[in-house]
Formats: structure tokens, sequence, C-alpha cells
């Protein structure tokens, strides 16, 4: 997938979608049944200091992560650790990704999510994005696209 296509005005801003959610979240549960995982927690809302939806699960050897949604841009990704407040996210391949991809979402895998951040990825963001980057300095890619901007 190329994540640039997704970096438009908008997507580092809090956005809720109960449509987009609720697809979003029944993709979840069935990916995470399908490699024999399961879902811990509820769904938490993006809000201010937060521009995604993430849900807690646990892999089937146990290990606990997250699988995250930017609703703006419809994209997918996967964080390991159970802790919510941690803001700097060891990005993961997201579990069962086929699942998301087969019901129209993008899936972003580790290795765009760790990408460094460059002016590049900022070209298409409003200026008071391009603002929030140059205050925050995310310095990657998937902390641009799921962020704890204020």
């Amino acid at each position: 997938m190329e994540i640039l296509k997704l970096l438009r005005p908008g997507v580092t801003k809090p956005h809720v979608d109960h449509a987009a959610r609720a697809r979003w979240l029944a993709a979840v549960y069935h990916a995470v049944r399908s490699v024999g995982g399961a879902v811990t927690a509820g769904a938490e809302e993006p809000a201010v200091g937060r521009n995604y939806y993430r849900v807690s699960v646990r892999a089937r050897d146990g290990a606990a992560g997250a699988i995250l949604f930017n609703a703006a841009a419809l994209v997918v990704a996967a964080a390991e650790g159970g802790s919510p407040q941690e803001s700097a996210a060891v990005f993961a391949d997201v579990p069962g990704s086929e699942v998301f991809s087969t019901r129209g979402f993008s899936v972003a895998d580790q290795a765009e999510l760790n990408e460094p951040l460059t002016e590049r990825h900022l070209q298409e963001l409003a200026a008071d994005e391009r603002r929030d980057v140059a205050y925050h300095r995310p310095p990657r890619l998937g902390d641009l696209l799921f962020n704890w901007f204020d």
C-alpha cells in the first residue's frame, strides 16, 4: 500500500465516523479470531490527544497488542504492548490483514509505519497540521498517522 496517497488534510486530527468504526470493529473481531487471538477490551474513540480508534487484543501466544484505526484515512495498523498510554507505539504487522483489505480498508505494515517522516509526507497536510508536526516532531510516518497531538 502507498501510504503517501492517504496523507491529505485532516488525517492527523481526531475523526469520529460511526459507520466506519462499526465496519472496522467487525473486521477486528473476524481478523483476530482468524489467527487464534482474542479482543480483550472495547474500542476507544478518538479524542483530543489521540486521533485514532484503538482496541486491545491478545495473540494466540498471549502477547498483548492493539489494532489501531485512523478513520480519516481509513487505514488500519497494529501495535505491540497493551498500554493505551504509550505515546510511542511499537508498530507491528496487522494480524489477519487480508480481512481488513477485503472490507475496503488500507492496511499499513510495520515497515511503512516505521519509515522516517520527511517533508514529502507533509506536502498535502493543512497548514495547522504542519504546525502540529513542527511542534511535536513525530519521528516516523506511523507517529503522524496515529498520533497524540494535543
